[in-house]
């Protein structure tokens, strides 16, 4: 276990960043195709589906808030409407608000674990896999 998170979390969490990964070397390399599918293709697809995923996950931890519930279910759902919204209106920026996105849900991420709904190696998990995906994200911007 590495920071104490559980192996087979660690090991699916690092191959959920596979598309991020893929996405940001197919937007710094074009030639780089893989079904034919750009970089910007994957990130705006893969991203908002994991940043939505990541509501459900936040939505169990609130499961357990007990009387402050309504505070923890509705701080749950906000990234996935907010993730909607983004893509009804703003189309063209899915990739730049997933990059602010994403910290700032590790951020929410640390309010439920503080609050002790989240599991202890919630955090060391959370922070290697945003750093990783928000780098892929700023590359994939600024090629």
């Amino acid at each position: 276990m590495l920071f104490g998170i559980p192996r087979a979390a660690l090991i699916l969490g690092l191959a959920g960043l596979i598309p991020f990964l893929y996405g940001a070397l197919a937007s710094w390399n074009p030639s780089v195709r893989w079904l034919d599918l750009s970089g910007e293709v994957v990130l705006n697809a893969y991203g908002p589906v994991i940043f939505a995923f990541m509501s459900g996950v936040l939505w169990g931890f609130a499961a357990k808030a007990g009387k402050a519930a309504w505070l923890w279910l509705g701080l749950s759902v906000l990234p996935a409407i907010l993730i909607f919204l983004v893509m009804i209106f703003s189309e063209g920026e899915v990739v730049a608000a997933l990059m602010v996105g994403f910290p700032t849900l590790l951020a929410v991420d640390l309010l439920f674990w503080r609050a002790g709904l989240a599991v202890p190696w919630w955090p060391a998990l959370r922070v290697i896999l945003t750093a990783i995906v928000t780098i892929c994200l700023y590359v994939s911007l600024t090629a």
